[in-house]
């Protein structure tokens, strides 16, 4: 649910709602717009369709924006200087291919066609990788994107579209519904967005589990969705979790002037079950509990 695009400073969003959420904007949203035409046209696209969908419909722009990126991270793969890339036996050849190459000013493509060495440790990076449309190219193969190739086309969209999180303006204390084990602490709304504070208790229990106890604890992953009472939905441009319990999440633009309440949905929560004797017993399971919220705005 999550994706690993990083438009906060390391914070990430969930793709699928902040793809959802730009269909039904709250007014005052302004987002960035991006430089690249492909990316443009993949904007566009997804105002009508979901990430899973967007390979099928746009392949030549999914393609060239995730070749794209692939090409980017190998490029900076090829210094050693950028971790997780520089970590391997592949990205090590890489490094050593490129040093006895002619990096200078030739663009990275060139190099790549005329330099059967540096191609072949790129080919090997790229398949260790999971980079498949580089391989592709590396090899003289046509581009064939699938489903998660529009993914991560999709997280580059929104990484491309999103504001910037940004902190200040004014406090709203807001008054909350409390169900489940969520409770808003604060909601401060700025001039651009608002930002909204939510603690989570743990649940942990001990439970019977055949042949034992077992100690069930649940974690909170954070908010998915943020609408209001008429209507419109907010962008998660951000969240923060800082390990206190209180996970801080900005939002998208400022709450809509006829907006008497927010409503919020959490991500769900995750399950881990462990076996307090026999630790080959133990099992995993994944809980999926959908938590919702009211907040009521007011001064």
């Amino acid at each position: 649910m999550v994706a690993s695009t990083d438009p906060g400073g390391g914070l990430a969003v969930p793709v699928e709602n902040t793809v959802r959420a730009l269909r039904r904007l709250a007014p005052g949203a302004v987002l960035r717009s991006p430089r690249s035409p492909d990316l443009r046209v993949l904007v566009a696209a997804l105002r009508e369709c979901s990430p899973a969908e967007l390979a099928g419909l746009q392949a030549e722009a999914v393609g060239r924006v995730v070749l794209a990126a692939q090409l980017r991270a190998l490029d900076r793969a090829t210094t050693g200087l950028f971790a997780p890339d520089a970590s391997g036996p592949e990205a090590a050849r890489l490094v050593r291919a490129a040093r006895h190459s002619g990096r200078g000013r030739t663009p990275l493509r060139d190099r790549l066609r005329a330099e059967l060495g540096l191609r072949t440790a790129a080919l090997a990076w790229a398949t260790a990788t999971g980079s498949r449309l580089l391989a592709d190219e590396l090899r003289g193969a046509p581009p064939r994107p699938d489903a998660e190739d529009g993914r991560l086309a999709a997280e580059l969209v929104v990484a491309a579209v999103l504001p910037r999180a940004a902190d200040g303006g004014g406090r709203l204390r807001a008054v909350a519904g409390r169900r489940g084990f969520l409770d808003v602490c604060s909601v401060r709304v700025g001039e651009r967005g608002f930002r909204i504070d939510v603690r989570a208790d743990p649940l942990v229990e001990l439970v019977s589990d055949g042949g034992g106890p077992a100690l069930r604890a649940l974690w909170w992953t954070g908010l998915g969705r943020v609408t209001d009472d008429v209507g419109h939905e907010y962008l998660l441009v951000a969240k923060d979790p800082d390990g206190t319990g209180v996970v801080r999440h900005w939002c998208h633009p400022r709450p809509a002037p006829a907006a008497g309440s927010l409503r919020l949905e959490s991500s769900g929560y995750r399950g881990e079950r462990l076996s307090l004797t026999g630790a080959a017993r133990g099992t995993f399971a994944e809980v999926v509990v959908k938590s919702e919220l009211t907040v009521r705005l007011g001064s």
